[in-house]
């Protein structure tokens, strides 16, 4: 075989690209560079639907006279767009609209500056929150949300504080025992240079420098202890005071605990809402009416887990018409080893005399009320009975009811019959929040601060989570033709 085509041969070995000088007589437009069933083009669509004005947006109305601004569809489609694909910085969404093909079929070219995109997100919280809102309604409408069953829960996402800048009462005692500790060794040393007249020793200038840093420390001490205990605080982040030291499974973080509702049809979140609270025992009550709210229902059935267990919530939700399983979680009656003893399933309640009776036979009564709690001891001493060892180790035993126990056996029954709620509240509920973690926040920590900028980009990462969901249902075509 000659060289010449051994070369040539060679030379087409791979597939080579366009010289970077070759001219085109027809040059691709960007409509020919984005495919009809892009997600681009579902964005376009549901953004052209909204009004804008209604939902809250600031500067939806153009202005008469002065430089034209940006319109805030195309900003709104700009972060919906940064959210979708793990984007959430203004200076990578500047970046984007510089070099990305889609950005600029989405935008027309356009090329806002870093700072115009951050603004507009800082500026219309409530507005995306409502644009959220809007899109539910749009699932609803068109059947990807049943609301026949709704599972809620809970997770911790990071806030923009570190760990360090998070103050509480007991840290700050704890610190102000190591400054005095510190401050009397100080002064220990100095008087000890004095009696044995080794002050060419120590340095008394570097130590009477040291011992005024630690006093300054210990006074700034003090007074963020009395500044904290005349507001009733017991925790501050510096730099980020709504935010709050909450435990996570990675141990304790400067966090918000953010709350979804999510419907159990397609896994789409109905209803979502961040908060400073630590625990979840005091959400299902505004968790439920909230996502009924929107639902449009009178009755509603939700699950949660046992985080979510509160009897005066159980009454609360009952007697809105939602029937929610949860399971319960309350105290066991032990020796303090383990060893169990007696417990309040073991004592029959009568109901016509407000009294207990115990596997003894005898009766225990009221002695007093103490908030949601009920209290009943017995009549006499309990040192005699037989099953002693086996119910207290007090001189008298002492049984607890709640005020709403009637909610709590409800709830028990509903358990009882019906123990698949779990596996499939599991199956529901998490998987969203899996998704808001690691696809669309990335390493689950908020960018913005406070609860407000925590609430702003949580609506706009539950926007593009529902709006993924909706594409994978019914394919970007026919959302399409639903949007418009």
């Amino acid at each position: 075989m000659p060289p010449s085509v051994m070369g040539a041969l060679s030379f087409m070995g791979y597939i080579q690209g366009e010289g970077r000088q070759q001219s085109s007589l027809f040059p691709p437009t960007l409509e020919e560079l984005v495919p009809e069933d892009h997600l681009v083009r579902v964005i376009e669509a549901y953004v052209a639907r909204l009004d804008l004005q209604a939902l809250g947006f600031s500067k939806a109305e153009p202005l008469k006279t002065g430089r034209p601004g940006y319109d805030p569809a195309d900003l709104l489609k700009l972060y919906l767009y940064g959210y979708f694909q793990r984007i959430r910085s203004s200076r990578r969404l500047e970046a984007e609209c510089q070099r990305n093909v889609e950005v600029m079929w989405l935008l027309g070219r356009l090329a806002p500056d870093f700072k115009t995109i951050a603004d507009f997100r800082k500026d219309n919280s409530a507005a995306f929150q409502a644009t959220c809102r809007t899109f539910v309604q749009f699932c609803r409408q068109v059947g990807l949300i049943s609301g026949q069953l709704v599972a809620i829960d809970g997770s911790k996402f990071q806030a923009v504080a570190s760990q360090r800048k998070h103050l509480s009462l007991t840290k700050l005692k704890r610190q102000q025992a190591k400054l005095e500790a510190q401050i009397a060794r100080y002064l220990a040393e100095l008087d000890e240079a004095d009696r044995s007249e080794a002050a060419e020793v120590v340095d008394r200038r570097a130590v009477k420098a040291a011992l005024q840093h630690l006093e300054s420390r210990h006074a700034d001490n003090l007074t963020a202890q009395a500044l904290m205990e005349v507001q009733g605080l017991d925790q501050f982040v510096v730099g980020e005071d709504e935010a709050r030291m909450m435990r996570t499974h990675q141990g304790a973080r400067v966090a918000y605990n953010v709350q979804s509702a999510v419907d159990g049809e397609h896994g789409l979140i109905v209803h979502h809402a961040v908060t400073q609270d630590g625990c979840d025992n005091q959400q299902l009550e505004p968790m439920a009416k909230a996502a009924q709210a929107i639902l449009e229902q009178e009755e509603l059935t939700v699950t949660a887990d046992a985080g979510y267990s509160n009897g005066e919530q159980f009454q609360a939700c009952d007697d809105a018409g939602i029937t929610a399983y949860v399971p319960e979680n309350r105290g066991i009656n032990n020796k303090g080893d383990d060893t169990p003893l007696f417990d309040r399933s073991a004592f029959t309640y009568d109901a016509k005399n407000d009294q207990y009776q115990c596997p003894a036979s005898q009766w225990l009564t009221l002695k007093q009320v103490s908030g949601l709690q009920r209290i009943y001891a017995a009549q006499g001493d309990c040192v005699g009975c037989p099953l002693k060892s086996r119910c207290t180790k007090a001189k008298r035993r002492y049984v607890t009811r709640h005020v709403h126990e009637a909610a709590f056996e409800r709830m028990h029954q509903r358990m009882q019959a019906h123990p698949e709620m779990m596996v499939r509240r599991r199956s529901i509920v998490e998987h969203p929040f899996g998704n808001l973690k690691q696809w669309i926040l990335g390493n689950g920590r908020f960018l913005l601060r406070q609860l407000r900028g925590a609430r702003t980009e949580m609506a706009l990462a539950v926007n593009a989570y529902n709006l993924k969901r909706a594409i994978n249902v019914l394919g970007a075509r026919r959302l399409i033709e639903l949007l418009g």
